[in-house]
């Protein structure tokens, strides 16, 4: 038995309808400011965007800026910075897993010690005297 065409119609254009609004709200996205935040402090570290030390900087300091943890958001995007300097010694390529692996275990050991040190200064609890 056909579809009426009434039905279909209605079919057609809320298909269309649908396909419109994820459309615009693919456009509409934007990052928020704890992620405008967290990418400055990256690149401040001189991480390449794109590179996994940038992708692991990004996601770890954006949380700590959207925690309102400043402090803590400075030293983990140094220890992103210091952890790519740390990892290419052992031989991996950037574009590996062993890399990235390197990468997150560097930022997660040094996350242990700057939240030890949580007083909003910035600096790391292992590096005082």
């Amino acid at each position: 038995m056909p579809m009426p065409r009434t039905r279909f119609l209605t079919v057609v254009s809320l298909a269309a309808a649908t396909f419109g609004l994820s459309a615009v709200a693919a456009i509409a996205y934007s990052p928020s400011g704890s992620q405008d935040r967290a990418a400055r402090a990256c690149l401040e570290q001189g991480l390449a965007q794109g590179s996994s030390a940038w992708e692991l900087c990004l996601s770890h300091v954006t949380r700590a800026y959207e925690w309102d943890e400043i402090g803590l958001a400075k030293q983990l995007a140094r220890a992103a910075g210091r952890a790519d300097d740390s990892c290419r010694p052992y031989g991996a390529r950037p574009e590996t897993p062993k890399y990235r692996a390197c990468i997150s275990n560097e930022i997660e050991a040094h996350s242990q010690l700057l939240i030890l040190g949580d007083d909003q200064t910035g600096v790391n609890v292992a590096q005082q005297q």
